[in-house]
């Protein structure tokens, strides 16, 4: 098959959440299932500044923006075996260090849909998938089946929601700047809607976790989208994403104090979780290390966090180590919990990748009690370290943790149902209690290094739905 894949963000090239995570790896996963794979990205002042040397230009034209001519550019690199083409315009993309949030994101992602279009002109040869992700690709369908060149309009279309709380909602006096026919399809709730635009022109939709799939048929999930779902509802899927297994492993892993395996891992726990205290300045003895590595926001149930943590603290029962940024609130309630526990919370505000990595190798437990969580990957990483989750039982969370069974001692993390601050609290007693008994605690440890959460299954999963769109070529 011929897939491209449009998107907003990648790794390694840009990236500010799980969005470039999938693209960054299920691309080259189904160039390794030998297909001939394209990825299309907006070329971000983040590409220019370390990837200009790498990219080749191939192309320049132009599209119409309201009254205005705006210059594209293509240019194209290879990398994991796919072909790369990023989308060259100074004023959308080029000097702006922020890849969402500016007052024009709606005539600026607009542009970039047009420009994929002049990209599959230029290329000249017919695609059997498009495969766009999110909001920001979300008129995509629309432009190219509103073609009149059989060639745009002859792949199937896949759109993919990532987090349907992020829609790409304008105001119709953008309109104008988009250059596309007028059609009831590109409106809802009387604005302009980007991720609805995908959802009711596209061939097939997917999420990303399945039980995520589930939940977007109802109303306390789906942001307004439930109607319209259920009616695709034999279109729409959910397929659980993967991670870099390569990159996360503790075994070759170059950004953590010690190397280890699911065969050697109490030895490079010890000493990871011995770099992590030092990395903090903070004090442990024998208790457990909790670790969060989130964006700090009330969507990730960080208030449940902060409304049950204090006795744990007082009591010295737990060490708490939490690297994030997100919401001025949260950020500082939990900079308030370190000045009053300075000896037993650990605080990183901002993101680094090396830290997060030592959190992942140094915990023993790790939270995630998410309001709601589309895929999640934070939990799969953190079981490839050899720690323990302790989440809310929503999207992805659901998909990949089984809870603690204390009869059975099966499970590879801990799990409470309700968004509710007692029954998170009970969970976390019910894991350090666990903790106690390390025998059984060992064998969980062992249980989720071993779980195989790498894109080849998702590769095969989304192959198979790619084939079925195409009768079975």
């Amino acid at each position: 098959m011929k897939i491209l894949f449009a998107g907003s963000e990648a790794t390694p090239f840009c990236k500010t959440g799980g969005l470039a995570d999938v693209l960054g790896s299920l691309p080259p996963a189904m160039a390794e299932r030998n297909h001939d794979v394209s990825l299309v990205l907006p070329k971000h002042q983040v590409i220019k500044d370390t990837y200009q040397e790498t990219l080749t230009l191939i192309h320049q034209t132009s599209v119409q923006v309201h009254n205005k001519e705006e210059y594209v550019g293509i240019e194209t690199m290879r990398h994991n075996g796919i072909h790369v083409y990023v989308i060259d315009n100074e004023y959308y993309f080029g000097y702006r260090p922020n890849l969402y949030g500016d007052f024009d994101d709606g005539e600026r992602y607009g542009f970039y849909v047009q420009a994929i279009k002049k990209l599959l002109e230029y290329l000249n040869t017919p695609f059997d998938i498009v495969h766009a992700h999110d909001w920001q690709t979300g008129l995509l369908s629309y432009v190219l089946k509103a073609s009149n060149d059989a060639l745009l309009s002859h792949p199937k279309m896949v759109f993919t929601i990532h987090n349907i709380a992020y829609q790409g909602q304008f105001d119709k006096g953008l309109f104008p700047y988009l250059g596309i026919p007028y059609s009831p399809e590109i409106e809802f709730s009387d604005m302009i809607n980007f991720l609805k635009t995908g959802i009711v022109t596209s061939d097939y939709i997917t999420t990303v976790s399945k039980t995520y799939s589930e939940e977007l048929t109802h109303a306390y999930f789906a942001y307004g989208m439930e109607n319209l779902l259920n009616e695709r509802r034999h279109i729409f899927t959910g397929i659980l994403n993967g991670i870099d297994t390569d990159s996360f492993n503790p075994k070759t892993d170059t950004k953590i104090a010690h190397n280890y395996s699911a065969y050697n891992y109490l030895k490079g726990k010890k000493a990871n979780k011995d770099a992590l205290l030092n990395m903090f300045h903070v004090q442990n003895g024998h208790k457990p290390i909790v670790g969060i590595v989130s964006r700090l926001t009330e969507q990730k149930g960080l208030n449940l966090v902060l409304d049950t943590i204090s006795p744990f603290l007082e009591d010295d029962r737990l060490t708490l180590v939490v690297l994030g940024t997100g919401e001025q609130d949260i950020e500082g309630a939990f900079e308030n919990l370190k000045q009053r526990f300075p000896k037993n919370v650990g605080l990183y505000i901002g993101y680094s990748d090396a830290i997060a990595r030592q959190i992942y190798a140094g915990s023993d437990l790790f939270l995630m009690p998410s309001r709601f969580e589309p895929c999640g990957l934070a939990q799969m990483i953190a079981l490839r370290y050899g720690t323990l989750p302790v989440v809310r039982q929503t999207g992805g969370l659901k998909d990949t943790i089984t809870p603690f069974n204390q009869y059975t001692h099966e499970g590879n993390g801990f799990g409470f149902m309700n968004f509710d601050a007692e029954d998170f609290a009970r969970t976390l007693e019910a894991a350090l209690q666990t903790y106690k008994n390390y025998e059984i605690f060992k064998k969980m440890i062992r249980r989720g290094m071993r779980e195989d959460f790498s894109w080849t299954r998702s590769a095969e999963t989304y192959e198979q739905m790619y084939q079925h769109l195409l009768g079975g070529k």
